[in-house]
């Protein structure tokens, strides 16, 4: 996969960034400020920098991976047709049945996917846009975005309790306290930061666990459509990509079932008449009529009234910038 940068969203810009310099600047303010003055080179500065440093990769992992954009190749082979008249009084024909593609960016959009305005792709297993990481959650990048408001929680929490045994230890021992004047107002700040920080990021996390567990990413659930039911282990190893070991605290890379999971999306719509413009799938037909290529449904089902095969998979290798 290319680099996969979202610029068109100037907000998104200085969210993503303005989100990396308060990490940095807490890291600052606890390891210089607090902790190295009062406790030396301790497992507390080593242990501090390590979720600091996960935060921020997670962070931008999330935010410099391709979410799961449909191919900008994935296009219908027949256009739509246009609506019918019917005079008055007569039963129209029903609708042709065929895949179902996105009115903006004209590509194929899978059943799981939605349109990014911002992103300006449609985006499979899309739960929302964040402009915190400037760009989409969804099948690609969901894990790296559950780690980074984990790491980033676990820091708030982390400081802020460090923070607070400072202040009660200043407390009883004013005189030997070496926390005072711009340090002082710093600390105040960096509290401040991981209370309402803090705060967000743990909601998030809840709200991310919660739409997983339902298996009905946001978005969805905006539209009122939901998710077959089904295990929570299952649904969490969809979104982490295997089962459970320690890589799931790690951002390391895409397991190849994700992009198998990936595949599989976009080819249900791709075995329902559509080709990638550069490779033209092989189609064969049980009816000699041309007009039986049509008529298909979502979901990649055969008809009685038509049977593809697409020979060939489409994958994402897009560069976004």
């Amino acid at each position: 996969m290319g680099l996969w940068w979202v610029r068109s969203d100037p907000c998104g810009l200085f969210s993503a960034s303005f989100t990396i310099l308060l990490i940095l600047f807490a890291e600052y303010v606890v390891v210089a400020i607090l902790l190295l003055p009062w406790y030396g080179m301790s497992w507390h500065v080593v242990f501090y920098s390590i979720l600091s440093i996960l935060s921020m990769v997670s962070h931008s992992r999330a935010q410099f991976t391709d979410p799961g954009a449909v191919p900008r190749s994935a296009i219908p082979t027949i256009a739509p047709q246009a609506p019918v008249e019917v005079p008055p009084g007569q039963v129209p024909p029903p609708a042709p049945l065929g895949p179902r593609v996105c009115r903006k960016c004209k590509t194929v959009k899978p059943n799981k996917a939605h349109h990014c305005s911002s992103c300006g792709r449609c985006i499979v297993r899309m739960d929302h846009h964040c402009p915190w990481v400037n760009n989409c959650v969804a099948i690609f990048n969901q894990k790296y975005f559950i780690l980074f408001l984990f790491y980033t929680a676990a820091c708030c929490l982390y400081s802020g309790t460090l923070l607070v045994a400072r202040f009660i230890s200043c407390t009883n021992h004013l005189r030997q306290c070496t926390v005072g004047g711009i340090h002082a107002a710093l600390a105040i700040i960096c509290f401040v930061e991981a209370l309402v920080f803090g705060l967000f990021v743990i909601i998030m996390m809840f709200d991310q666990f919660s739409a997983i567990f339902d298996n009905t990413p946001g978005i969805d659930a905006m539209q009122n459509r939901h998710g077959i039911k089904r295990g929570k282990y299952e649904s969490l190893r969809d979104v982490f990509g295997e089962a459970f070991s320690w890589r799931w605290f790690f951002p390391l890379d895409l397991t190849p079932k994700m992009r198998l999971d990936f595949e599989a999306e976009v080819q249900r719509e791709m075995d329902m008449g559509l080709i990638d413009e550069q490779h033209p799938p092989h189609v064969t037909s049980n009816h000699s009529s041309p007009h039986h290529h049509s008529n298909h449904s979502i979901g990649g089902n055969d008809h009685t009234n038509g049977h593809h095969t697409v020979s060939q998979p489409l994958l994402s290798n897009d560069k976004v910038l």
